[in-house]
This record gives structure tokens, sequence and C-alpha cells, in this order.
């Protein structure tokens, strides 16, 4: 990529918390609109997005659509963000959408106080609107970043929304209860919207249909409106979906979890279509479907997973999809923990099956410097007992290549705890 465009990018505000529509309603008119030229699906929520957007967006385009995907944020390029029928910007189609959006963001730029440019996270989503519509997508699935109340992605006009879950999350800008959270999510339903929704709590359910009532809103749930069956044991499943059923489906990406994302994007398709959906399409769309950074494998011996499971929801699907996968292997692991999460309780998830943990950071200056997380995992440890010893190392690809050289074959290296230390650890590899 060229270094000008990259530089520019990286100079914009990454933090993105500066709350509003304004810049990104600007950028997108002065744009003329991109995300006006196709149906959009509003992604939201605490977990489970970024799977299941790239489930949804795959079954859409094999059944015959055109599909741009937006997904943040990204491992190792910023590229990786924007997806046209589930394949990246190359480096060279990206620093051209960078060229093309950079001359509009600062002419926009330019008649705003200097307090309140365009984030980054504002102008690669212009990026991905504009090639969304350079490419001739028909349908766009977009992923919130933060929220969705005032997340830039809520510029755009959706056709249906999804609601993967929802949890205790950036409570400072959100809000200190679920409800809080829900009702800042769900403010991108509008009025006459159709809303899928993955499992959510029974007090949470009655909260999401009253604010889909009010809007005259459809509602749709897994475990009422669409059911899964599925034995944690066997390796395919069954869904009872909003207008037809499928059998015996099998997933290409592991976890227990993502069965729970393939079902919320296969009654999402089904919404968007506003009917069953083409079997044999279907099952091709789960096998074909990758979610990088997901208990993705990059060596088998040892055998190596990457997971960028960064809350203690996440870590807990990650732990009991491990249990199922891997029965009575033990775990060397690479952790690195952003600040605004729960990391005693992370920590306090996965070290009972770990042998070893080594602390690290990230390129994140939000990451909790390791002699910090050793000080978190040793105070879990009780008088008398043996927890995992714990290793401390500032660079992650260092502590990964020593986690290589002390797994034995019944133990398996696990990095995770960020989505960040993920990019990094796969910078460093060169993957």
């Amino acid at each position: 990529m060229d270094e000008n465009g990259l530089q520019y990018v990286e100079s914009l505000d990454k933090l993105g918390f500066h709350f509003g529509l304004e810049r990104i309603r600007a950028l997108t008119e002065a744009l003329g609109h991109p995300e006006r030229a196709y149906r959009t699906i509003h992604v939201v929520g605490t977990n489970g997005k970024t799977s299941t957007a790239r489930f949804l967006s795959t079954i859409l385009r094999l059944h015959g659509h055109r599909v741009g995907t937006y997904i943040s944020p990204h491992l190792v390029s910023a590229a990786e963000r924007q997806l046209v029928d589930d394949l990246p910007a190359t480096e060279a189609e990206f620093l051209e959408l960078v060229d093309a959006v950079k001359e509009v963001a600062e002419q926009v730029n330019a008649s705003r106080p200097e307090g309140d440019r365009i984030t980054q996270f504002e102008f690669l989503s212009a990026v991905a609107f504009e090639r969304f519509r350079r490419t001739g997508c028909d349908v766009a699935v977009i992923e919130a970043g933060l929220g969705g109340r005032l997340d830039a992605t809520s510029v755009i006009d959706s056709k249906i929304q999804v609601l993967t879950s929802v949890g205790l999350e950036h409570t400072e800008f959100l809000g200190d209860s679920l409800e809080a959270i829900l009702d800042e999510k769900a403010a991108v339903i509008p009025e006459g919207g159709k809303v899928m929704a993955g499992s959510l709590p029974p007090e949470l359910r009655s909260h999401l249909r009253d604010l889909c009532r009010q809007r005259g809103a459809v509602v749709k749930l897994l475990d009422e409106d669409l059911s899964l069956l599925a034995d944690p044991a066997e390796s395919s499943f069954d869904i009872f979906g909003l207008y037809d059923s499928y059998s015996d489906l099998r997933l290409g990406p592991r976890g227990l979890f993502q069965r729970h994302n393939a079902a919320v994007a296969l009654g999402a398709a089904e919404l968007f279509q506003g009917r069953g959906l083409d079997e044999a399409a279907l099952r091709q769309a789960l096998a074909e479907t990758t979610v990088p950074g997901r208990l993705e494998v990059v060596s088998d011996k040892p055998l190596c997973l990457l997971d960028g499971a960064h809350n203690l929801h996440g870590l807990r699907a990650l732990v009991e999809s491990l249990e199922q996968i891997l029965p009575r292997r033990r775990i060397i692991a690479v952790v690195s923990i952003l600040r605004d999460k729960d990391a005693r309780a992370m920590l306090a998830e996965l070290a009972p099956r770990c042998d070893i943990l080594f602390v690290t950071g990230s390129s994140n200056p939000r990451a909790f410097s390791p002699a910090e997380l050793a000080s978190l995992a040793e105070e879990l440890v009780e008088p008398h007992e043996r927890g995992p010893e714990v290793f401390m190392d500032e660079e992650p690809c260092s502590a990964l290549r020593s986690a290589y050289k002390l797994a034995t074959s019944n133990q398996v290296v696990l990095v995770t705890g960020s989505l960040y230390l993920v990019g990094d650890v796969k910078r460093g590899l060169g993957l």
C-alpha cells in the first residue's frame, strides 16, 4: 500500500468515541450517499456480530445476491473490513478508495471545528459504503462498531436489523445495565423494521418486544420463533426456521457458539428473502463461511488456535467449545486483555484449563500490562492450591514462540483475550 494512504488512515482518531452522527452524515452526503445505493442489513450486539455477518453474507451470496460486508475491527489490514462476495479489497483497491474518500473527508473536516474531525472508524465506514456502490452490490451487511444509536454505521437505512446478543460492555458509554445497553443497540430499529434477535434472557426478550411494538416493528427471536436443535456431541444440527426447516447442517467454522450465530444469520436471511431458503445453497454457505481469528488453526504440531474472545461471555463460549472439541487437552495460553474488560473474571474462566499462562501486551494502548495481568492471575490461586505457571512477555510473538517450545503433544497453544492480540500475532507470523 502507498505509504501516504496508509499514514492518512493511521493518523485518524482511532478511539472513535466521539459520539454523534453529524460527521458521518456530512461525509456520506458529500460522497453522494453511497449507503443508499443498495439495501442494507444492520448487525448489532455484544458478541457474535462478525461471525453472524459472515454467515449471513455467504448465505445471501449463494442465493444470487452481490453482497457487501462491513466488519470491524480488522486483524492485519484495514482492507479486510470491506468484503464483496466474501472477498476483502486488495491493498491496491483499498488505496484507491482511501484516496477518493480522503479528498472528500478533508473538505468536510475543513468546515468543522478542530476538535470534531472525522474519526478513523467513520472514515473506514464511508470507504466501505463507497466500495459497495462502485462494485454494484445489491445488498450490504453492515456490522456496527460500538453500541448502535450513535454508532457511525447508523447512518444507513436498514431493511433488516440483527441483534446477536446483549451483555455488559463499554458501560461508561452504553449504560450500566443490560436494559440500557439493549436500548442503545435496539435504537437502530426503525419504524416498521424487521428484527432477528439471538438468545436473550426473558426480561430482555420482553423489553425488546415492547420496543418493537412501539415502533411497529416485527421481531423474531431464536428459541421462540426459530429453533436450533443441536447435540454438542454431534457434528450436525437442525434448524426450524421462520419459513422452513433445515436438517443435517454442518459448519465450516469451529466452535459450538457458531451454531447460534449461524441460526441467527439463517433467520435474518429468511426475513430478508421473505421466504424459506434453498437448502442446497444454505448447506454450501454454512460449510464455506470462514471467520478468521475465531478458533482459527495456524499450526498442527503443536496445535495452535487463535481466538479473539475479548470479553467474559465470549471466553466462556470459547472454553465450552474447547471442552467439546478438544476434551482433556490442556492449554498453554497466550493472553492479552483490554482495560475496559473484566480481566479478572476472564482469567478466572480460562486459568483452570491451563497449565501455563503467558501474559503479554498488544498494539492497542488500552491493553493491560503483562505485570498487571500476571498479578491478577496469581491472585486467583487459593492458598495451598496449584494454579497455572505464569510468565510475562511484553512481545506477543515472543510469548507465542515460548509457548510453542514448551507445548507437549497433549497441550494446545491458545492465543486469546483480544482481537488486537490475534492481529498482532497474525502480522508477526505473516498470515
